[in-house]
């Protein structure tokens, strides 16, 4: 088995990342999982040519609220972009290839469509890293940010934020919504969102293979963090790569003493040793 066949396009990701060109870093993402299908280029000609057909419907370069409201009904009625929430594990949503090509996708997704044909147009667009939902939100220098729901371009006001992050932060009590909830998605974070999202769909859809070169993915773009060292490990043991996975899981155990899953990770490090055999030098 290739352990991570990711690595040739990586390079090309945290490229993309530097030059904070979100469009062209999730094409180069979605390639690593079709190779053969997902040329970044093309699809990249392809939002290019919206964006001009954006241009022609707006019908001034001015960035006023008006304008935006126009572009809003350019990307969810005439392209018609929307979101599947009956299918949202699926990975094609994840994948920008095919949520160009069939205009469906989940929050992150379809708002890196929206914020780079946005960004081209002349807006001051941006993701919003937000809580169980990545939101949309547009400045401007005449009025308070706007903030959209990226499934279906509906506006949200500050009630209807905080009623969501309250609903999905519901132990919260008593406390306001914090304003960091509302900051800017930086490039990685809005790549390392999609990863997650697609290591979910590849696990529910028991694709381990494919999982795994997510992970590996988001290790190399989150060297730091103990819980993808964790996951890796876990995928590993579903593909029967039981050293490098007990490896990983002693990675946690060592950073992460305190947390719920370590004790479990113990008596299954415990199993697995008795299964390993040993090897003499």
């Amino acid at each position: 088995m290739n352990k991570f066949n990711g690595i040739s396009q990586l390079k090309e990701i945290k490229q993309a990342i530097d030059k904070r060109d979100y469009l062209m870093a999730s094409l180069h993402l979605a390639r690593v999982f079709q190779p053969d299908s997902c040329q970044p280029e093309e699809y990249q000609q392809k939002v290019n040519l919206w964006i001009d057909q954006a241009k022609i419907f707006i019908g001034s370069t001015d960035n006023n609220a008006d304008n935006f409201k126009r572009f809003i009904q350019f990307f969810y009625v005439e392209l018609a972009f929307s979101g599947d929430e009956k299918n949202y594990f699926s990975c094609q949503y994840s994948l920008l290839d095919h949520v160009i090509d069939y205009r469906t996708g989940i929050p992150v997704s379809l708002a890196v469509v929206f914020q780079s044909m946005g960004t081209a147009l002349g807006f001051d667009v941006c993701g919003v890293n937000f809580p169980g939902c990545f939101l949309l939100k547009c400045r401007s220098k005449y009025q308070s940010d706007i903030y959209l729901d990226p499934l279906n371009g509906n506006q949200l006001n500050r009630q209807d934020l905080e009623s969501l992050y309250f609903s999905i932060l519901a132990e919260i009590e008593n406390e306001k919504m914090p304003e960091e909830a509302l900051q800017d998605a930086s490039c990685d974070e809005t790549i390392v969102r999609l990863l997650h999202n697609l290591k979910a769909s590849y696990i529910n859809n028991k694709c381990y293979s494919e999982a795994l070169t997510a992970v590996e993915l988001l290790v190399n773009l989150c060297p730091n963090d103990p819980y993808e060292r964790r996951d890796r490990g876990f995928l590993l043991h579903q593909l029967d790569c039981t050293q490098v996975a007990m490896a990983d899981y002693q990675y946690f155990i060592r950073k992460c003493p305190k947390d719920p899953a370590t004790q479990l990770l113990q008596a299954q490090l415990q199993q697995l040793s008795e299964q390993v055999p040993a090897i003499f030098h």
